[in-house]
């Protein structure tokens, strides 16, 4: 047996880790590396898609690997092989699957790339979930997760297919978690948002690699629908944590998958440590209740949410504050369309059309088609609101807005003494230390008391003003503790830039692999 770690080697994301068994070829996992994307390309500067794999194999940031990308992304006259690092050695291998764990693109962001013949195995909701962010999204080739759209090349440059003749083509998803669509659901999976129509494939149910068993556990994560996997070889169970905590309101999720995976006596855990050298300080319940006592206090007053995308159970921690102080939560389009597709299967997160507590802000810009058609659904309802209204009635609203759209501010001219609420994560990175500076001028710029913005210095808030974030990823005792639980024979920390970690806290209990990028590890 073989495991490759591609990516997620001494770094947070970009897993892209393959294992080799019985005659058996799949990925957990294939995820964008943000940490080295960031060091070449930012918002402004991305790989062309008009050089199709050009860019992302001159940094490095696919594994040479023949035989697993589409066929439309290959530029004539280009000898893209030529580009690979010389460290990393060129195979050919035809995988069998990707079980992709989560829908954060750190992990399934270069999905994108494979040829869609490949089979992609996750949770239901985490395929609806990538749906919808692809869905209302804005174009882009290292987003195409769900659906791609053909591309040609013409006059030497790669360009996506004539949208009336090509129809986008699906991805052949496969569903673990066994979960039956509903009539709305399957609509959903086959509809597409722009002109172009959607060659769609209907997922199947898939528990089963070639001639290996797996199995799925769901998780607790700052996403829905994050599972681990299991897979059975000749050599033991290959486990998989995915990216999980135990300290979230799902956390009970987690526990259940370390009392299961422990039953298998795993041969290897392939292990996530984001946070192997911290601790929990703050739990989703203690934000809840944070926000919610900074609320009342901010009484009579606009009030600004700020946390990251996609994290629904933070968008619903904060519909319980605004119910606790009798207000509605103004939510984007977008915020929107994710929880109406996430509402298809999974019971518990609620249809913003049916809910009395949230209401869609109507941002003042050109929107999509989606956008448009959303908008007027719930402007029929009565559900919208617009700057205007959050102006003249600031004490009736909590409005999700990020750093991303904080120009809305200048729309809706918030009262002097209104109050943002910064539940995000810490900033680590230079680039998020120098949005942290925008965004303290921007709240500066209005007036804007600010609760739990890092300083840009340290990235970090004020000690008085922590407690408004919760990390997706398990702290370092619990997740000792959750290896000694499973106890398998070989632990490989991937997703952490302290692997060094493990071994020296399992040192003597456990063998450690701490694994090199494209190093084939020999089980």
């Amino acid at each position: 047996m073989l495991v490759t770690v591609y990516g997620g080697a001494g770094v947070i994301g970009g897993n892209k880790i393959l294992l080799e068994a019985d005659g058996t070829t799949l990925f957990f996992d294939f995820g964008i590396n943000y940490d080295l994307w960031s060091q070449y390309f930012e918002e402004y500067l991305k790989p062309r898609s008009s050089r199709g794999l050009l860019d992302l194999f001159e940094i490095g940031l696919l594994p040479p690997l023949k035989g697993i990308y589409r066929d439309d992304l290959w530029p004539s006259g280009e000898d893209v092989w030529s580009r690979i690092p010389q460290y990393m050695p060129i195979r050919e291998i035809h995988p069998d699957a990707v079980l992709l764990s989560h829908a954060h693109l750190d992990h399934s962001g270069h999905i994108s790339f494979l040829n869609p013949t490949i089979p992609i195995m996750c949770s239901t909701a985490t395929a609806f979930i990538a749906k919808a962010i692809q869905d209302s999204a804005r174009a882009d080739f290292e987003k195409e997760v769900c659906y791609l759209v053909p591309r040609e090349e013409k006059e030497g440059l790669i360009t996506a297919q004539e949208w009336r003749r090509s129809p986008k083509v699906q991805r052949q998803f496969e569903f673990v978690d066994g979960v039956e669509l509903p009539p709305e659901g399957e609509k959903f999976w086959q509809d597409s948002t722009d002109g172009r129509k959607i060659k769609a494939t209907y997922p199947k149910e898939g528990l089963r690699v070639n001639s290996l068993p797996i199995r799925s556990f769901p998780v607790d994560h700052s996403i829905y629908g994050a599972s681990a996997f299991a897979v059975e070889t000749s050599q033991g169970w290959v486990v998989y944590t995915g990216d999980l905590r135990l300290h979230g309101k799902r956390g009970n999720l987690s526990r259940k998958f370390v009392e299961e995976v422990s039953k298998l006596k795993p041969a290897l855990l392939i292990c996530e440590g984001s946070n192997v050298d911290s601790e929990v300080v703050f739990e989703e319940q203690m934000v809840l209740e944070r926000a919610l006592k900074a609320a009342k206090q901010g009484e009579g007053q606009l009030i600004i949410a700020d946390f990251g995308p996609r994290n629904i159970e933070r968008l619903l921690t904060f519909r319980e504050v605004a119910r606790g102080c009798h207000r509605r939560l103004g939510i984007l389009a977008k915020d929107a369309f994710l929880l109406e597709a996430m509402h298809l299967v999974i019971e518990e997160v609620p249809h913003p059309l049916k809910d009395d507590t949230l209401v869609v802000y109507r941002e003042v810009k050109r929107g999509e088609n989606w956008e448009k058609d959303l908008y007027a659904r719930y402007q029929a309802k009565g559900k919208t609101i617009g700057p205007q209204e959050v102006r003249q009635h600031p004490e009736d609203y909590i409005l999700c807005l990020s750093f991303w759209d904080i120009n809305e501010l200048i729309d809706v001219r918030p009262a002097r003494g209104g109050m943002y609420v910064y539940s995000s994560s810490e900033a680590f990175s230079e680039e998020q230390r120098f949005d942290v500076k925008r965004l303290r001028k921007w709240l500066e710029h209005f007036g804007l008391m600010s609760l739990g913005v890092p300083d840009p210095q340290t990235g970090k808030a004020a000690e008085e003003e922590q407690g408004f974030h919760a990390s997706g990823h398990i702290a370092g005792s619990q997740l000792f503790e959750l290896i000694e639980t499973i106890d398998p024979q070989i632990v490989v920390p991937i997703h952490t830039e302290k692997p060094h970690l493990f071994s020296e806290h399992l040192r003597n209990r456990r063998r450690v692999i701490e694994p090199e990028v494209g190093v084939a590890i020999e089980i």
